[in-house]
C-alpha cells in the first residue's frame, strides 16, 4: 500500500467519524389548517440544533432572550401579553435551512403553524402571514442560517409553566426533557450544504481517482 493511499484511507475514516457525531433527530409535522401560515414539512430525520454541551459541535449554537415589540402573526397574538425576542447564533461552520421552533411540554406560544412531534412548532421565516424571522445578522444568503450568522426570531405570548427562559434549547429530543439540561424548545433543522465529513469524502474519491487515472496513463 502506498504512502498515499494509506493517508487517503486515514482521512476517509477521520471523515467518516466525524460525520457521525450528528444527533439526528425523527420528526412527524402536521399542518393546522387556519392558523397562521402552512407548516412546511420536514424531512423525517432532521437535524436538532441546542445550546449545551450534550449536542456535539456540528449542531451547537448559542441562545439569549429579551422582551419582543412587534408581532410575528397578529391575527393570533394576545396584545395584553409580552412576546420573546430570541436571538440564536450558529456556532458550527455548517450552514442550516428550514429552521423550526419547536415548544417542549409546558411552554405555549401562539404564532405557531402547527406542530411537530405533537408540539407547537413555527417555521422561522419571513414569508407569508406569519413571520417571526425579524432579523438575520451576519449572513449573506437569506433564509440560510450560515456559520456565525444570528437569526433574530419573535415568538409572540410565549409563556413556560417551569420558569424557564425561551434561550434555555439544552436538552436532545424533540419533545425532551428539563433534566439534565433545561429545555422550554427546540431548534429543529436541514443542514444545507454537505458537513465538512461530507465534502471530505468527495474530496478523497476524487484524489482516488485522480491517482488511478495516472496510474493506467
Amino acid at each position: 500500500m502506498t504512502r498515499i493511499n494509506l493517508l487517503l484511507i486515514t482521512t476517509f475514516l477521520a471523515a467518516l467519524t466525524s460525520q457521525a457525531s450528528a444527533s439526528p433527530v425523527a420528526v412527524v409535522s402536521q399542518d393546522l389548517v387556519g392558523h397562521c401560515d402552512v407548516l412546511a414539512p420536514l424531512p423525517a430525520i432532521s437535524d436538532e440544533l441546542g445550546t449545551s454541551a450534550s449536542f456535539p459541535l456540528d449542531e451547537r449554537i448559542s441562545a439569549v432572550f429579551g422582551v419582543g415589540q412587534v408581532d410575528a402573526c397578529t391575527s393570533s397574538s394576545n396584545p395584553t401579553v409580552l412576546n420573546v425576542l430570541l436571538d440564536i447564533t450558529n456556532q458550527t461552520n455548517i450552514s442550516f435551512t428550514d429552521l423550526h421552533y419547536v415548544a417542549d411540554v409546558g411552554t405555549g406560544f401562539t404564532n405557531f403553524d402547527g406542530t411537530i412531534n405533537n408540539q407547537e412548532a413555527v417555521r422561522l421565516d419571513n414569508v407569508g402571514v406569519n413571520k417571526p424571522l425579524i432579523a438575520e445578522i451576519g449572513g449573506l444568503q437569506p433564509l440560510v442560517f450560515e456559520p456565525g450568522e444570528t437569526w433574530r426570531v419573535i415568538l409572540d405570548d410565549w409563556t413556560n409553566a417551569v420558569g424557564l427562559n425561551a434561550a434555555d434549547l439544552g436538552s436532545i429530543g424533540v419533545p425532551s426533557a428539563i433534566f439534565p439540561d433545561p429545555s422550554s424548545g427546540s431548534i429543529v433543522a436541514i443542514p444545507g450544504i454537505p458537513e465538512p465529513a461530507t465534502a471530505s469524502l468527495l474530496a478523497i474519491l476524487g484524489l482516488c481517482f485522480a491517482t488511478r487515472r495516472e496510474r493506467v496513463e
